[in-house]
């Protein structure tokens, strides 16, 4: 009872802190600053220079319009980066513009990145997605996990409950406030190791980061080396990712995240994300997450048959593929638009792979289609209540490159009606 009490109390204090958050210090977002935002492009290839000024319109207009503080996009093809673009502020009080360089926190985008990881491990055989994880890790903390497996884990059917779901009291409370320090990814499991599975592993679906953050425990005690480490040196040294990191690492690009309402911003309060960098808690540049996609054509690092698992959705006990057709580590989809622009409907289905990502004062995303070897990102350092208030952004400036890689999966331009006299 007086466990229950104390726990209560916090609850109520944490909410008063949240809410307190919100009540205080919004200035206006355009007070004292240029009506020409900064901005900067970059072309990594000539051949696309008119392209790339068409898609800096674009993003110029995103950031404009939608009053992002800060918006940077980057596109590779066939693995090369193509184009890089920046605009408005990587922090609105001393006018510091955003560049192609800026570091933003990306959210479940990190559970792609984590997918990476995973998929270097099992490419040189240490790990194997359908082997229960005792295996792998003798030290699991809740005896219900001892079955689980990475798949389940990865494609969210191992029955985990999400951060609402979460029945360890004292864990729910510290992942709402997002203060404590964690320097493991084992220690983050004290979070939730106890409360219960949902359902039985593998018979239905449910979304949540504590399955990565599990799942990097795993791969952890797999690899024998600390996730962060293991991180760093089969991802972002091979592929030369000088911003992805732990996104309470200090970084001189990381940029500052808001809060922003009705032409309002205000600083997000000071959150540290240790508790969740495979699931949500890591840091990158638009440039460097578009690299990172496009690796994933590179058979040498990670092997096409490794590749096609990772992308495939996966299916539940009953034969059924999940209802968000959740792969492991990424979303994929097949439809007849490009993400969040249904008003603007492609010549023929199209499939993509994809995760966004909702972080403190940051929305991230990340998205690869397989059949052009095209990946497009796109970050900001606030958060739109409608993900596709974001993420279409994404979508204007995609156009302009499919219109000379891939003209044939855009449908011929609506003839504007005539004035008549």
């Amino acid at each position: 009872m007086k466990k229950r009490l104390i726990t209560t109390a916090v609850v109520l204090l944490a909410g008063a802190v949240v809410a307190w958050d919100q009540l205080s210090g919004w200035t206006d977002l355009s007070a004292g600053l240029p009506a020409e935002k900064p901005a900067q492009s970059k072309v990594y290839q000539s051949e696309f220079q008119v392209t790339a000024e068409q898609a800096m319109i674009a993003l110029k207009q995103s950031q404009q319009q939608g009053q992002f503080p800060a918006l940077t996009a980057a596109v590779a093809w066939r693995g090369q980066l193509l184009w890089a673009g920046a605009v408005g502020y990587a922090d609105l009080e001393s006018q510091k513009p955003a560049s192609i360089e800026s570091q933003f926190r990306i959210g479940s985008t990190s559970k792609a990145v984590t997918a990476t990881a995973l998929a270097r491990a099992m490419a040189v055989g240490v790990i194997e997605l359908d082997t229960p994880i005792s295996r792998y890790k003798t030290d699991l903390p809740n005896s219900q996990w001892q079955d689980l497996t990475l798949r389940q884990l990865m494609s969210h059917t191992a029955g985990l409950p999400g951060y609402k779901e979460n029945t360890d009291w004292i864990g729910a409370v510290q992942t709402l406030l997002k203060q404590a320090e964690f320097h493991d990814v084992h220690d983050a499991l004290d979070l939730f190791d106890e409360s219960k599975l949902l359902y039985p592993a593998g018979t239905d679906f449910h979304y949540s980061s504590f399955d990565v953050n599990l799942a990097s425990a795993v791969l952890q005690s797999a690899v024998k080396t600390p996730f962060l480490q293991y991180l760093d040196t089969q991802v972002s040294q091979p592929l030369g990712l000088s911003s992805l990191a732990a996104s309470e690492l200090p970084s001189p690009h990381q940029v500052s995240f808001y809060t922003t309402h009705d032409g309002y911003a205000k600083k997000h309060r000071e959150v540290n994300l240790s508790q969740r960098w495979a699931g949500g808690g890591l840091a990158a540049s638009s440039v460097d997450l578009a690299v990172l996609g496009s690796a994933w054509f590179n058979s040498d690092f990670i092997p096409t048959v490794v590749q096609q698992q990772f992308w495939t959705p996966q299916k539940l006990s009953n034969g059924e593929v999940n209802e968000q057709s959740y792969a492991l580590g990424w979303r994929n989809f097949s439809q007849n638009y490009l993400f969040c622009d249904k008003d603007n409907p492609l010549s023929r289905t199209i499939s993509f792979v994809h995760h966004g990502g909702v972080s403190s004062g940051a929305q991230s995303w990340l998205v690869i289609y397989p059949e052009l070897q095209l990946v497009v990102a796109m970050n900001t350092n606030t958060v739109k209540e409608n993900y596709c208030d974001f993420a279409k952004q994404a979508a204007l400036i995609t156009r302009p490159f499919l219109q000379q890689i891939a003209p044939d999966w855009l449908l011929p331009a609506k003839p504007q009606d005539s004035d008549k006299g």
